[in-house]
């Protein structure tokens, strides 16, 4: 690997701030004097804290786990057949696989608040007192983990209506080489660039980190001056590798084509905050490589972590460069691809005229990718790059799991108070308003018996059983009518919870009142986009097609003629079924 120095440096002669982190059982972490004591020993630790002597044969281990922008997400929304995220269990994966010695964990902005008017952007005061809720959460969270853990800074971390000042009242080991903060946020540390320590088996490794921000970015322009990412990036690369890093990452706040601006010899790693398409934002992609640079790409919001493992030869005393190490398949592809060959073994072996050699080929490849997944590291240096789902699959982290209980408890009991006697106004007049499903059943009685088996009956109690009736975040999808004229509030919701007929129909207060004889007074068709744009979105509903699912909401009373002409098909339940299958079971939302 070349270790040639930039002629553009970040800023010549310039005194650079270097902060190194060293994370040690005895110690903690420690920068510039300050000292951080860790929860616990790690597992190649004595009881009294010294490091204990490696043995012959013995391998030092090391874990960076990288995450692409947050967005003040700690936990799915569980709509989904696979809900990726959770913070328990992102945590509880980094400390079951990882010691406090021996990890880092790299967050590159954008960490605190909802992307700008997208998806999850808080509409009120009471929305945005959520927000602020998780990113507290967020943040005592990832702090905990003291100098193992660096940070850098994106636009979402000052969309609130604070601005900057939650960069200062949830101070995170933040980074950035090309940025420089407003006035009010001059208390705030932001060096260019950090160096880490990790220890294991008495080899260290350094580690530098900078992060650069994307100028092009919506929001950028808020964090104040941005520098050339690019000049700077490389500038505070060669600081690090002049402060003895012996591996250096850039945090790229901004999409691939940007972090692929940022390759350069002397960087080895690139992290890509913000992964573009549906795809890529669940589960990031697989590692790259451009010239002697990796490239991750890792999930947002929590919903992958990409994990880099280096395991090196304890006797070598150091961890070579990236150019010496056996990079090896994860065990995820390495399972998958034993699959793939078993299939394909059991396919020619049911044909007779299969050639024998040709499956004979076969099973030997099979049984070399499976020596090689129950392997163990050989040779100086290995390193193995893993896309990790988060899921309720992985081991729980008891921490986070109780901070996000005390979170739906705050949540239920804070807006039970808060809207309690707060109702949605009236119709104007000669306006349409909400009447309940009691009201539909004077004359629909069939179609409501029927609306009784729909799991549209039952959307409510879903919320219910996790305490989250009162969240903003989900109420909206399980009432009817939500915060439309004579429709349901967060509290004030009687007659109205439950997905109900006017949910599709449009409220039928009017027609009611009619006796019905006017039908134009409400929706008898359901357009396929009223559905998938409000509550079937592909963030919430990943099986949702219109045909399948109208399979399910159609019958005696309700459209039976229609569902004969759909005929035979797919269901709803069918696909989410399947769904639930390929995930390997359902997940308790949380």
């Amino acid at each position: 690997m070349s270790q040639s120095r930039s002629s553009s440096r970040w800023a010549t002669g310039a005194a650079f701030s270097l902060c190194v982190i060293t994370v040690t059982a005895a110690t903690g972490a420690t920068c510039g004097g300050t000292s951080t004591k860790p929860g616990s020993t790690a597992e190649q630790s004595s009881g009294d804290g010294a490091q204990t002597p490696s043995s012959e044969g013995a391998r030092a281990e090391f874990h960076l786990y990288s995450f692409a922008r947050v967005a003040g997400t700690i936990a799915p929304c569980g709509c989904t057949t696979e809900p990726l995220g959770g913070l328990q269990y992102a945590f509880g994966y980094i400390e079951t696989s990882s010691s406090e010695n021996n990890r880092l964990v790299l967050e590159p902005g954008s960490f605190l608040f909802p992307e700008k008017d997208g998806p999850y952007w808080p509409e009120d005061e009471a929305a945005w007192e959520q927000a602020r809720d998780r990113a507290k959460l967020l943040h005592d969270r990832f702090s905990a983990l003291g100098g193992a853990l660096v940070s850098g800074i994106g636009p979402t971390d000052v969309v609130s209506p604070d601005g900057v000042a939650p960069l200062t009242s949830f101070g995170m080991p933040r980074v950035a080489a090309n940025v420089t903060l407003p006035a009010p946020a001059k208390a705030v540390a932001l060096p260019p660039h950090r160096i880490v320590e990790l220890t294991d088996h008495g080899v260290t490794w350094k580690v530098g980190i900078t992060a650069v921000v994307d100028p092009s970015l919506p929001g950028a322009d808020d964090l104040g001056t941005l520098a050339d990412p690019v000049s700077a990036a490389a500038g505070a690369t060669a600081a690090l590798r002049d402060a003895g890093a012996q591996f250096t990452v850039v945090l790229a706040q901004g999409e691939r084509a940007f972090g692929e601006s940022l390759v350069a010899d002397g960087t080895d790693l690139v992290v890509v905050a913000i992964p573009h398409g549906a795809e890529r934002e669940r589960v990031g992609a697989p590692a790259s490589k451009i010239g002697n640079t990796y490239l991750l790409e890792p999930g947002t919001q929590l919903q992958t972590v990409t994990e880099l493992v280096v395991s090196v030869d304890a006797k070598a005393g150091s961890v070579p460069t990236v150019s010496a190490w056996d990079v090896v398949p994860p065990k995820s592809v390495l399972t998958a691809e034993i699959a793939r060959v078993g299939e394909r073994i059991d396919k020619f072996k049911a044909d007779p005229d299969a050639d024998a050699s040709f499956i004979a080929n076969l099973e030997a490849e099979k049984a070399r990718l499976e020596a090689q997944l129950g392997g163990t590291a050989e040779g100086p240096a290995q390193g193995v790059f893993e896309q990790v789902k988060v899921t309720c699959k992985l081991p729980v982290d008891d921490v986070a799991k109780q901070a996000l209980g005390a979170y739906d408890k705050r949540v239920a009991d804070q807006n039970k108070k808060r809207f309690t006697g707060v109702k949605t106004p009236a119709p104007k007049d000669g306006e349409a308003g909400y009447t309940g499903i009691e009201a539909c059943s004077d004359c629909h009685d069939e179609a409501v018996e029927f609306w009784e088996t729909t799991r549209h009956a039952s959307a409510y109690e879903t919320l219910v059983v996790d305490n989250k009736q009162f969240d903003l975040s989900c109420v909206g999808c399980h009432v009817t009518g939500f915060r439309k004229p004579g429709g349901a509030e967060v509290v004030e919701n009687t007659g109205l919870v439950d997905v109900q007929c006017e949910v599709c129909h449009g409220p039928g207060d009017l027609h009611a009142e009619d006796g019905g004889e006017d039908t134009s007074l409400i929706k008898l068709e359901v357009p396929a986009e009223l559905c998938a744009g409000e509550c079937h979105t592909e963030e919430h509903s990943d099986t949702f097609e219109y045909e399948a699912y109208l399979r399910d909401i159609l019958g005696p009373g309700h459209g039976e003629a229609k569902r004969k002409l759909l005929g035979d098909g797919p269901t709803g339940h069918d696909l989410r079924a399947a769904g639930l299958a390929k995930a390997g079971g359902k997940c308790k939302k949380m």
